[in-house]
């Protein structure tokens, strides 16, 4: 399953680079690299059964202390 995962991301990525490519879409390029090698890697990560954090423990983190100074001014 993880090898048919692999095999299919990079085949997905290829075709949509070369599409990319002819259009001279260098942004686009680089952004959907990054995004898709970021689903690519939770997707293996997810499949070897790894332990990831929620999401929401990375929001509480950000937005805590501007939750704690907002209280702190309106009381």
């Amino acid at each position: 399953m993880l090898y048919a995962v692999l095999i299919i991301s990079i085949l997905t990525m290829f075709y949509e680079f070369r599409q990319l490519k002819e259009k001279h879409h260098v942004r686009e390029m680089v952004v959907s690299s990054i995004l898709f090698t970021a689903g690519a890697i939770l997707i293996v990560l997810n499949i070897v059964h790894a332990e990831l954090p929620s999401p929401l423990a990375g929001i509480r983190m950000i937005f805590q202390p501007v939750s704690q100074y907002i209280a702190s001014i309106l009381s």
